[in-house]
């Protein structure tokens, strides 16, 4: 029967959570009968990922994971739950900024812009270049924005068979005079009303009555009263009022064209480096950044939460993950160590990568067998842990979804309407289309992400090359251990039965198979 006091180790920005009941003693008392156990498929390390709530965690753990490590595979389970379900503060935030004119209109016009940018014949349903339907495309994005649509104009979407490669090497050929594309774009601006109407009502809710609105910032907070635009945002876009303004005052439409200028800029960069994440998808991601950067969680979510996972390991006698390492490095002396297994699904694969890392000072000699779960890890972070901590990993496998099924895994309807992976690498890392190990596309386009330029991209391929059948990409059917049907990001750990049991066949067989 489970009990959560001998499975559960509850860490808060790395520390022992001083309101649970997961103390040093506990932490101590779980080690050792995880140890004493003695459970034929050795000790399972659980982390989960970076969108669960620890309610969630908890329940999980109790309702679906520890029935599959302890009843069905027979091992030993411990759980790290960690808080890290802040995600629903970003969620809430994206599904705000989309029903907002502002954003609807910038997506509109960026994505115009960007057809007209390309070259002709480049690959894309609606043509590109001079060929590109306004009207249509217009009516199309307002079809979708208002759900009279499944999904976004058809002109965004490639021509059947046509690979981002070979857009790339069309679009290398793009020239954009930036004053020029610019003058174009606040000629189409003075010509759409209701583009000007939505920027006019954002300008009205930054200065009510002609004064400025008191700034706000952090996540979820307003610069506009009617708008989730950062204030960085709207200083670039608008003339600063004071309180003796009279009136709204003149809107430059020209300072607004160079904002949607910048968009395009970026996105036909990407098109030309291959780097994009589709016409709609990349149009989004960069209006998300030039006007809602800092309502996307970047700073208070997602790079706070991987601070989290490596404050666990710092010195101190409150750190979870070194007090896990001290006690098993204390209870293991004079002792065979037990077969050790490490799963990470989503964020939680960084959080192996820091456990691996601190473990290397601890336990030397230890070695662990490791299985990601559609591992949210950079291939920057992966390739220094395979250099620095790859004598300690004995066997290696990761699931994952195939780049097709990943990118038709919504996370927030409209707004963005592929897998959470794609979001963090658009958008939460240090630059757009971070390689994450956990998306196929990074390995697989071999075109686009060559050795020379990506250099941890080739070492995590080295890595991945040491083990038998190391990557499984959903839908696979290639026998125990490699079987996968995952749709969606959140099923590999507790809702895909066929990844389920491939882990519960790896912790009682091993990672060969017949």
């Amino acid at each position: 029967m489970f009990d959560a006091g001998n499975h559960i180790i509850h860490v808060v920005n790395g520390r022992l959570a001083p309101d649970s009941t997961t103390r040093a003693a506990d932490v101590r008392r779980i080690v050792a009968q995880a140890l004493e156990t003695q459970a034929s498929s050795g000790i399972v390390l659980h982390f989960h990922g970076g969108l669960v709530p620890q309610a969630q965690a908890r329940h999980v753990a109790q309702e679906s994971l520890y029935p599959l490590y302890a009843q069905r595979a027979h091992a030993y389970p411990i759980f790290f739950v960690w808080e890290s379900g802040f995600f629903d503060t970003v969620r809430n935030n994206l599904q705000d900024i989309a029903r907002e004119s502002l954003f609807q209109e910038f997506v509109k016009k960026a994505a115009e812009w960007l057809l007209k940018s390309l070259p002709a014949g480049i690959g894309f349903k609606g043509g590109s270049g001079a060929s590109v339907n306004e009207a249509k495309l217009r009516q199309d994005f307002d079809d979708w924005f208002n759900g009279r649509r499944a999904s976004p104009p058809e002109q965004l979407e490639r021509a059947p068979g046509v690979t981002s490669a070979a857009t790339a090497a069309k679009a290398k050929g793009a020239a954009i005079d930036e004053q020029t594309l610019e003058a174009n774009i606040t000629e189409s601006i003075e010509g759409d009303p209701q583009f000007q109407d939505a920027v006019q009502a954002v300008y009205n809710g930054l200065y009510p009555a002609g004064q400025e609105r008191p700034a706000t910032r952090g996540i979820g907070t307003q610069a506009a009263e009617n708008s989730l635009i950062s204030k960085e945002a709207a200083d670039r876009l608008f003339e600063k009022q004071t309180a003796t303004t009279k009136g709204f005052g003149p809107i430059s439409w020209l300072k607004i064209a160079k904002s949607v200028g910048a968009i395009v800029i970026r996105s036909v960069q990407r098109f030309r480096q291959g780097r994009d994440h589709g016409m709609y998808t990349t149009a989004v991601e960069e209006t998300l950044r030039e006007l809602y950067v800092d309502k996307l969680g970047r700073s208070v979510w997602w790079n706070a939460m991987k601070k989290d996972t490596a404050d666990a390991f710092q010195d101190g006698p409150n750190y979870g993950g070194t007090v896990f390492l001290y006690e098993l490095k204390s209870q293991l002396q004079n002792k065979p160590a037990p077969k050790i297994t490490l799963v990470g699904h989503s964020a939680g694969a960084v959080y192996v990568c820091n456990f691996l890392a601190a473990a290397r000072h601890w336990l030397p000699d230890l070695r662990f067998d490791v299985i990601f779960e559609a591992p949210a890890t950079t291939h920057t972070l992966l390739a220094d842990t395979a250099r620095n901590c790859g004598t300690q990993i004995r066997n290696f496998r990761q699931f994952g979804m195939s780049d097709a099924l990943e990118a038709d895994d919504v996370l927030v309807p409209i707004i963005y309407i592929n897998s959470l992976l794609y979001f963090v690498s658009g958008l939460l890392e240090d630059r757009p289309d971070e390689p994450l190990a956990g998306m196929a596309r990074f390995l697989t386009e071999r075109e686009i992400y060559e050795t020379g330029t990506f250099p941890d991209i080739e070492a995590c391929r080295q890595f991945y090359a040491r083990f038998a059948d190391s990557l499984v990409w959903s839908p696979s059917h290639a026998g125990e251990g490699r079987n996968c049907e995952a749709r969606h990001h959140g099923d590999f750990d507790d809702r895909d039965a066929p990844t389920m049991d491939s882990v519960r066949h790896i912790l009682q067989q091993g990672f060969a198979h017949p």
